[in-house]
């Protein structure tokens, strides 16, 4: 290989090194949305006389302007709607400042880890529905080493991901990892065992300054399962018997 061609190679490697490190900074920083419904948990705060905050399954803190009185309980779990108040100073500086509706308490033994991983999840496969590989690679990390075109044509082939279930194996305060089924609809086309396609994967959330983001992903390894009518039959009344419900989009609505 010639030297002016060693050039081009290298010139070619460094506008790629360039192009992916703009799409990873530019998902890191898309700014967040005003509005935003939300699940997590209420927490008490010595700071300056005492409040109550949320901390949200997202990983992030909400500082609440209008936190209704039956909800100020140390633990207690609730879902929200939540606008952003840009404009509002607070003496407290903890947490994002926002005002509350629809507040709701939520009665439930899912763990706060499952919560967390549930909450991520669903916001993956929302982004999957709705073919927005800027708002997947905002919190999947490993998504950011896709191009648009690629994303394009793997989504083109599937409608309706639909989580089933999420198991924990290991957590911490930083890290959460575990597996998960869901299903998707093939576009074109139907398969032996209809159109429905079940997909198992194991998953590593990790807490960052910017809240929970998914780091690691890959195929879950099942040496006896065959994904056929019957198994995803039995998956789904699993599902239905832990968290009564076989759509964990539906869990807290």
């Amino acid at each position: 290989m010639n030297i002016f061609s060693k050039l081009c190679l290298f010139s070619l490697s460094i506008l790629i090194l360039t192009l992916f490190s703009a799409t990873a900074l530019a998902a890191e920083n898309r700014p967040p949305s005003d509005t935003f419904h939300l699940t997590g948990e209420v927490t008490s705060s010595n700071i300056e006389g005492g409040f109550y905050g949320i901390i949200g399954d997202d990983g992030k803190k909400y500082q609440p302007t209008n936190l209704p009185r039956k909800f100020k309980k140390d633990g207690l779990i609730i879902q929200f709607d939540a606008k952003r108040k840009t404009n509002t100073m607070s003496t407290f500086q903890w947490g994002t400042i926002v005002e509350l509706s629809n507040v709701a308490q939520i009665k439930t033994s899912i763990s706060h880890e499952e919560r967390k991983a549930i909450h991520l999840l669903l916001k993956r496969l929302d982004a999957f529905n709705n073919k927005d590989l800027e708002k997947l690679q905002d919190l999947d990390i490993v998504s950011r080493q896709l191009t648009k075109d690629q994303f394009d044509n793997w989504v083109a082939k599937y409608n309706n991901f639909t989580l089933l279930s999420v198991d924990i194996s290991d957590a911490t305060s930083t890290y959460i990892t575990g597996s998960c089924y869901y299903t998707r609809e093939l576009s074109n086309g139907m398969t032996l065992h209809g159109n429905t396609n079940l997909t198992a994967m194991t998953f590593t959330l990790s807490q960052t300054t910017n809240g929970w983001k998914l780091t690691e992903s890959g195929p879950l390894a099942i040496q006896t399962i065959q994904y056929n009518t019957d198994t995803l039959a039995a998956l789904k009344q699993k599902a239905l018997e832990k968290y009564n419900t076989d759509n964990l989009a539906t869990l807290w609505q």
